[in-house]
């Protein structure tokens, strides 16, 4: 009997996958309950199974992050046919660089589920493996018109790497100068947002505005999401002392004024205009949020908080081009989802 007359998949199947030794304590029962929902299409067994492995991947994935994809790749070789399983190979084999997995599973979760948040990372995964047009094509697709305000910033992010990967920097920081610079979305500063604006005014030469808008994340980023209070040599803000919290204590400044003289040039400023208040000597301010201005009207931008300046830098995806073979649960990746060297 030739290979091709043999059951579809049949092959595939009995490849064996070592089973890595889930750490003790974990049941399964900590997986959000979204993806034990998911979980019920399997039998008890293999859903239990697969479950305590998918709670290791994300438990480990930060600290032994190759013994949380094995984690991962078991989970899906069990349950392949399930979204959540899938999807959490694809975001374990990003956070470990394996690109060429990762695009493959998510693309594959994508297809089961029918979601599309997961785009902005499987654009990123196309960047990783050196394929910028790609990812903008992902970018520009139907589907990623259907992306909610967080992901779609997200998205924004990364095709503004994309055209820097190209060399075309200007084009690069001009599709991050969108309203979610200086407003909240969905309830939240994008302090990622602000990290890629500012590694991008850095690689074109303009330092200072680069170094105010790091700061900004540092000061912002009470969840560790960015590595920028790191770079600056100090512990991330805590939500009680943050002067985050009230949207009354957000500015918009120009970037060029000078952050120790702002009191006595603005207060300048203010007398001539005959409108301003210059009781407190602090900076002319807009609030972002309050007045619901949408207009970047130029690159000279910049959103701090008045009392803090300080410096950071930061990075983005390190591209990596790793390929792993991996095919779960008799599901073979597409032809059309094959990395190309």
């Amino acid at each position: 009997m030739s290979e091709r007359s043999s059951r579809p998949g049949q092959e595939r199947r009995s490849e064996w996958v070592e089973e890595p030794q889930v750490p003790e304590g974990i049941t399964g029962r900590e997986l959000e309950r979204d993806a034990r929902e998911e979980l019920r299409s399997l039998s008890k067994e293999t859903a239990e199974r697969v479950a305590r492995h998918l709670v290791a991947a994300g438990m480990l994935v930060e600290d032994d992050p190759e013994t949380a994809l094995a984690h991962a790749r078991f989970a899906a070789r069990r349950g392949g046919r399930v979204g959540a399983v899938r999807e959490t190979y694809g975001v374990v084999a990003y956070q470990n660089g394996d690109f060429a997995t990762a695009v493959r599973e998510l693309r594959t979760a994508v297809r089961i589920t029918g979601r599309h948040d997961l785009l902005p990372m499987i654009a990123d995964c196309e960047r990783g493996l050196g394929r910028p047009e790609k990812a903008l094509d992902v970018a520009s697709s139907p589907e990623a018109e259907k992306l909610g305000p967080t992901a779609m910033v997200e998205m924004m992010i990364v095709v503004a790497g994309a055209y820097a990967d190209t060399g075309d920097l200007s084009t690069a920081i001009a599709t991050l100068e969108i309203p979610a610079l200086r407003q909240k979305v969905d309830g939240a500063w994008q302090v990622r947002l602000w990290v890629a604006y500012a590694d991008l005014l850095e690689a074109a030469g303009r330092s200072d505005e680069a170094r105010s808008w790091i700061t900004l994340a540092a000061d912002a980023d009470t969840e560790r999401i960015t590595d920028a209070a790191d770079r600056l040599g100090r512990p991330a803000p805590v939500v009680e002392d943050s002067p985050w919290a009230d949207d009354e204590q957000v500015t918009v400044l120009d970037a060029y004024v000078d952050i120790d003289d702002d009191v006595d040039a603005d207060a300048d400023v203010d007398e001539e205009d005959g409108g301003a208040d210059a009781e407190d000597g602090g900076a002319d301010v807009v609030d972002a949020v309050d007045e619901g201005d949408t207009h970047i009207d130029d690159t000279d931008i910049d959103v701090t908080d008045a009392d803090d300046a300080d410096e950071a830098d930061t990075g983005h995806v390190t591209d990596q081009d790793e390929s792993e073979d991996v095919v779960t649960d008799g599901l073979a990746a597409d032809d059309d989802e094959e990395p190309r060297a």
